[in-house]
């Protein structure tokens, strides 16, 4: 066995020498491959985060991808048939909506100034004010009206029986004043008149009143601003900036 071994061995050659350029080599190639896996890894993590998010964004309301552009009114846009997600609020329930009347609400003086900082020159008629401040400073406050004559509202939608009027300020960024609600100067945004007041107004047609309004206040930066969901009030485009550039702070 031994005398077959030493024949191969001979037949076989002599070993080639291994040389310091043949282990760079080999350590290149190592790092290479440790490298690649790494590579791989951190691409399928990323992967399979992106999946979970996407996963989460799906079961949220308003679907899998937020929309931040601001929604605002122009004088050329043309009507869309299918109002926009920033026109209505967040519908949570599909409970009914409360009835829109034959003859839209009239709006008439209001005779007696609603508590709080912000009052209403205007008001519909018959309705009542319902006075909250989220804040405990009083630095920030909200409040609704609604039709006390409204039988059993808890049995409609949310946020469909009341107009809401809060408090909104704008800041200055260096560029303009820019309103809570958009991410752009307020110099940028397309106006429309509330009484006399300069004003910005979502998506929508003539005809309807289930909006959002801001009206500024004088050349302050200070708005109020004024939703409208309510089919209960029956208000068209003009009806509700007439009542929005009523309300004023004190």
């Amino acid at each position: 066995m031994t005398d077959l071994k030493h024949l191969l061995d001979d037949a076989a050659g002599p070993e080639p020498a291994t040389t310091d350029l043949d282990l760079d080599a080999d350590l290149v190639r190592g790092r290479r491959a440790v490298r690649r896996r790494r590579l791989t890894g951190i691409a399928a993590g990323t992967i399979t985060t992106a999946a979970v998010i996407g996963a989460a964004w799906s079961f949220l309301p308003g679907g899998a991808t937020p929309d931040t552009t601001p929604q605002v009114a122009t004088t050329t846009a043309k009507p869309s048939a299918t109002p926009s997600a920033a026109e209505r609020p967040p519908q949570l329930d599909t409970g009914p909506l409360p009835p829109k009347p034959a003859v839209p609400v009239a709006l008439v003086p209001n005779p007696t100034p609603m508590p709080g900082k912000i009052t209403c020159d205007l008001i519909p008629q018959g309705w009542s004010v319902d006075f909250t401040s989220p804040s405990k400073n009083g630095s920030w406050e909200q409040k609704a009206l609604f039709d006390p004559a409204l039988q059993d509202p808890e049995q409609y939608r949310a946020h469909s029986t009341r107009i809401r009027i809060r408090q909104s300020e704008m800041r200055d960024e260096g560029h303009g004043l820019v309103p809570d609600k958009y991410g752009i100067p307020w110099s940028e945004l397309p106006h429309v008149r509330a009484g006399n007041k300069e004003a910005v107004i979502s998506l929508g047609t003539k005809g309807d009143g289930l909006r959002e309004v801001h009206v500024r206040q004088g050349r302050t930066a200070h708005l109020i601003a004024v939703f409208n969901y309510t089919p209960s009030l029956g208000w068209d485009e003009a009806t509700l900036l007439k009542f929005a550039g009523s309300c004023h702070y004190k």
